[in-house]
Order: C-alpha cells, then sequence, then structure tokens
C-alpha cells in the first residue's frame, strides 16, 4: 500500500509516496515473572536476529499510545494513524501469557526474527492488557518534525544556492550560474501555512481550494513582489532529497535556477493520515522593491 514520493511545480505533475509494511502474529506461552519487555525484544534481536551491531530500540511514549491502541482492538494499520508521521516499516507481536524476559525474548527470537532484522527498526511501544502483551516496532520514516523549520529552511537555503553557484541544464535549458538566494520570513511563513494545508487536506496542488495561486498566498504574507515562483512535493523525508528531486526536474529546477529571483521561503505540512504524509511548498520572490534588471 501507499504511494511514491512526488515532486511538483507549476504546471502540477507527477503521483505516488511512501509504502508503509504491516505485520502481525500471535504467540501463546506459559506465564513468568515480571518482565521488561523492551529490553528482552531489543536482546532477542541482537543475539538472535540482526547480530550484535543492531542497536538498541528505544521506547516512546507515542508507541506506547500505539500499542496501547492494538490493546483495545485497532488494527496496526489504524493505531498508527496516531502518530504525527507514519514509519517506514511496523510489525507487531501480540504475546499472551508470558511475563518474564527470557520467554519473551525466546518467543521473539522463534517468530518475529525475520522482521526484527530489518536494520531500519529503531523504536519500540509496549502495552499489557490482563495476561496479554501488545508490542509494536518500527523503522521511523526521517521526516523533520514540528519545530524545526528554521533548521530545515536553513538547510534547503544552503543546497539551493550550492546549484546556483554552478551553471547546469534545466531539462533542454541552460543556466548560468548566479547570485544566492535570501531566506525571507514572510515566504516562509506562507510556505508553511500553505505546506499545512495540502496537508490536512491530503491535496497537493499549486491552487489553493480557496481558489488561491503562490502569488496570492505572497500577497497574503504582507510580502510585495514583481515575481513569485513556487515549487512543491509530497511524501519525500528530508531536505536533501527534497532539493536533489526539484533540481531533477525541468521545471523545478529552472526556478531554482532563475537569476531574477532573490529570495525565498520555504516549509514543510506532516498529516499522517494523508496521501503523502510529508508535504513541502517552497516560494522564490523578487521584492517590489529592487525593480527587475
Amino acid at each position: 500500500m501507499g504511494t511514491r514520493p512526488v515532486i511538483e511545480r507549476s504546471p502540477a505533475a507527477g503521483a505516488s509516496g511512501f509504502a508503509l509494511a504491516l505485520a502481525a502474529a500471535l504467540l501463546v506461552l506459559a506465564p513468568g515473572a515480571e518482565a521488561s519487555p523492551a529490553g528482552a525484544v531489543s536482546r532477542a534481536r541482537r543475539a538472535a536476529c540482526a547480530g550484535p551491531a543492531a542497536g538498541e530500540l528505544r521506547e516512546t511514549s507515542a508507541l506506547d499510545g500505539v500499542a496501547a491502541r492494538l490493546a483495545r482492538g485497532e488494527s496496526l494499520h489504524g493505531a498508527l494513524g496516531s502518530l504525527t508521521v507514519r514509519p517506514e516499516f511496523a510489525t507487531s507481536m501480540h504475546l499472551v501469557g508470558i511475563d518474564d524476559d527470557r520467554g519473551i525474548a525466546n518467543a521473539v527470537a522463534g517468530r518475529f526474527c525475520r522482521d526484527l532484522s530489518d536494520p531500519r527498526l529503531r523504536e519500540i511501544g509496549v502495552a499489557r492488557r490482563g495476561g496479554e502483551l501488545f508490542i509494536v516496532v518500527v523503522a521511523p520514516l526521517d521526516a523533520p518534525t514540528p519545530g524545526e523549520e528554521p533548521q530545515v529552511a536553513r538547510e534547503v537555503l544552503k543546497l539551493v544556492n550550492r546549484a546556483r553557484a554552478a551553471a547546469r541544464r534545466c531539462g533542454e535549458k541552460p543556466y548560468a550560474a548566479t547570485e544566492p538566494l535570501r531566506l525571507n520570513g514572510e515566504l516562509s511563513h506562507a510556505a508553511i501555512d500553505y505546506a499545512a494545508v495540502m496537508a490536512r487536506a491530503s491535496r497537493l496542488e499549486h491552487r489553493g481550494r480557496d481558489g488561491s495561486l503562490p502569488a496570492d498566498r505572497v500577497r497574503r504574507a504582507g510580502y510585495g513582489a514583481v515575481l513569485v515562483g513556487e515549487n512543491i512535493a509530497g511524501g519525500v523525508p528530508d531536505a536533501a532529497g527534497v532539493v536533489a528531486g526539484w533540481l531533477a526536474s525541468p521545471g523545478h529546477c529552472a526556478n531554482i535556477m532563475e537569476p531574477r529571483f532573490t529570495e525565498m521561503g520555504v516549509g514543510y505540512g506532516l498529516n499522517a493520515s494523508s496521501e503523502f504524509q510529508i508535504y513541502w511548498s517552497q516560494l522564490f520572490a523578487r521584492p517590489a522593491s529592487r525593480p527587475e534588471a
């Protein structure tokens, strides 16, 4: 299920995002002493499944919440909907009548090694319901989190300006090296707001549901521009990936290399239940106070 990453520039193009793999099983074993399930699963993974190089699985309150939803009878797919961003891979384990570390480790090594050998797995959540133990282990999708926008914007700016510093072809059109862009707060606020709108609506388009276009959103943000452009993308988890995707697409690349643009803003929006989970908006502009050359 799921889709591959999509990058769009006006006019829009493409479709697809990240796949989510799901697995579940049931074991019925004998009771024992009190245990630390997260630690037992980690030890079993290193000893019998993924080898000693596998890192310790980190228990998180968010995944404990997912496991609690499994304990209430939800499917793994449904329970993962409580997360801000769905993981790249998730597997669940349901153990009945077992409480001691050794029993948990043996059960996990005997039945779940195939899934636990995945080196991407890094986080775990656990919940109990009576004599039942519910465990979920995930490979997180390495998307930025809310609050990291300034850091991510600086990274995108660095990569964009590195691209602008060298001559390149965007499809059939050659572009000379050009001046670096500056990061503008008003443009970034407009980009963040629109990325959030796309994420909430699960809709990757340049025209907003209110009919607005990039120039309208820039104007609403209080930025006076004589030239505006926009790149958008969906399903790409990080700054490096989204800039690389834009540069590989002639239209997006042309926006990045356009010498008349002097400023940019960028933002992303997250919604685990949307088609692409993470949505990006990059706005380019030349302010009205600086006439075109």
